[in-house]
């Protein structure tokens, strides 16, 4: 008996704390949203707080956000496609192999006579499932690849377009702008701030070179004064560069084409054009960076004086900058003015999300004036940001009235003058925005150390002019424009199909290079 109570005095003293417990908190009970995103902790953090705050007063609903951020868009795209792949193959084991594959295929429908009736089947299974995974929301990564996903059915109409008309007008929220899509016209995504490309430079070390003035060009990244003294960011990691490129191979292509009507033949000089200018770019690189935002910081440490980048990540090291040393910046940004368009940064809804109704409302608060002046605002102003201020362009136009510009952290921003000055032409490169990045590492960047190599020789011995011989090697491509197509519909096919292709890229221009180094130290010896 004594041992009894002996125990009972054991196990009560055990469960003692478990039961003298407080309740725990009503967070405890909130209903959860799941987002992945390669937003940064500052929009994380401000965006989290507000929607907080928002449904609370609007849903009478508290609410625990979980972000899921394994990295750039491109991990978030693979991360995303794998997980579909496995519940939808685990719902219909039917599938299997290549037919399995094309559940993603937007190629496949039922006019498409080429495909297998059994291909078709999976697809056609997937588009009318409710396949899902433990996210609800995808946030951020650019227009281009939530257009794809769109495409491919991983992501769902909101329903927003429907439900708040008034929003999705040319004087609230524009369809496009400088020819860039905005939002889905099937309310599959929708953009919730604006960005922009451009040049961000270290104004100390602009000031030891000469010229030191700041570059306002994407051409003046090619310049010989800029040898040794760019940080370039690989294409393949981060899509805000592969927009970047882009939009500086739609200039040169504007410019081949001027007032015509963009032939073929033309268009394919303004991209052979710029692939030679991205070239002199790499030439002129100190490092390869695989994310844009550390290209920034490279610039802001004095360790390379120029990069390409997005508009936000300059303008937030501008302010930390300025605050860390009495008024003054360590960097400059710049867009180039005819070189980059204004684009979106969206948001979608997954298929299948298991917390939709507050998915949606989470989209209708960022598109909603409270959300979109969380983008502007300075920090402690009536309805901004209370830690971090986030230095972009709120998407909707009626929140820069001259009351939101007094609020502002840039109150000159005004992303319609800079569309007004760019005309983004998708005809011509957006068909083919999956190749520029594999394209520009296998024969520009994984080569580089040779393509430095032959681009030092040729201005050591004058510049290309001096040595034509030389730079037609230096210029080689492995395909032209109208051999683009063709050429990312077979590596496209599976990695397996891509990795041979773009190594033969690799080996054929390391040899192009060498060539090119060859030739110019020849030619300036015989001078």
């Amino acid at each position: 008996m004594k041992g009894i109570l002996v125990l009972a005095g054991i196990a009560l003293l055990l469960v003692a704390p478990i039961v003298m417990r407080p309740h725990p908190p009503a967070a405890a009970h909130a209903e959860r949203l799941v987002i992945i995103s390669p937003h940064g902790e500052s929009t994380r953090f401000e965006f989290g707080r507000a929607f907080g705050v928002w449904a609370q007063r609007e849903l009478d609903t508290t609410v625990d956000i979980d972000w899921r951020t394994p990295g750039g868009t491109r991990d978030i795209q693979r991360l995303l496609e794998d997980r579909y792949k496995t519940f939808f193959s685990e719902a219909h084991p039917e599938f299997t192999g290549d037919v399995l594959s094309a559940f993603a295929d937007p190629k496949i429908d039922a006019a498409d006579s080429t495909a297998s009736a059994d291909k078709k089947a999976a697809r056609a299974a997937f588009l009318a499932s409710d396949t899902a995974t433990d996210m609800d929301l995808w946030w951020g990564g650019g227009e281009f690849p939530h257009r794809e996903f769109a495409q491919k059915g991983i992501t769902v109409d909101a329903g927003l377009l429907q439900q708040e008309p008034g929003w999705f007008t040319d004087e609230v929220i524009p369809r496009t702008l400088s020819g860039e899509t905005i939002y889905d016209p099937k309310g599959r995504y929708y953009g919730t701030c604006l960005s922009t490309f451009g040049i961000c430079s270290s104004p100390d070390r602009l000031a030891l070179l000469s010229p030191s003035d700041i570059p306002r060009a994407w051409s003046d990244l090619g310049d010989a004064r800029f040898f040794g003294q760019v940080t370039m960011v690989d294409p393949t990691r981060s899509a805000a560069i592969v927009s970047a490129l882009e939009r500086l191979i739609q200039q040169h292509m504007a410019a081949a084409v001027g007032d015509g009507k963009g032939d073929p033949e033309t268009l394919s000089r303004g991209w052979s054009d710029a692939f030679v200018l991205i070239k002199r770019i790499a030439g002129n690189a100190r490092a390869l960076s695989d994310g844009a935002s550390k290209a920034v910081r490279d610039v802001v440490r004095g360790d390379a004086t120029v990069a390409m980048c997005i508009d936000f990540h300059a303008r937030a090291e501008a302010a930390y900058s300025i605050a860390q040393t009495a008024g003054t910046s360590r960097i400059s940004f710049v867009a180039p003015i005819g070189g980059t368009s204004i684009s979106a940064d969206p948001i979608s809804l997954l298929r299948g999300a298991p917390h939709r109704k507050l998915a949606v409302a989470f989209i209708r608060f960022a598109l909603s004036p409270e959300g979109q002046r969380l983008w502007s605002y300075r920090i402690g102003e009536p309805g901004g940001p209370q830690k971090y201020e986030l230095y972009r362009m709120p998407v909707r136009k009626d929140v820069y009235t001259g009351t939101d510009r007094a609020h502002m952290s840039d109150a000159g921003m005004d992303p319609f003058t800079v569309a007004a000055s760019f005309t983004y032409h998708a005809g011509w490169t957006a068909p083919l925005y999956g190749l520029i990045g594999p394209l520009t590492k296998a024969v520009i960047l994984d080569p580089r150390e040779e393509l430095i190599a032959a681009w030092r020789a040729i201005l050591d011995a004058g510049g290309p002019e001096a040595v034509p011989e030389a730079w037609r090697e230096f210029c080689w491509m492995p395909i032209t424009y109208g051999e683009a197509k063709s050429t990312l519909a077979e590596i496209s096919k599976d990695s397996a199909a891509m990795l041979p292709i773009t190594r033969r890229w690799t080996v054929e221009a390391t040899a192009h290079y060498r060539a090119a180094r060859r030739l110019a130290a020849t030619m300036s010896g015989a001078r």
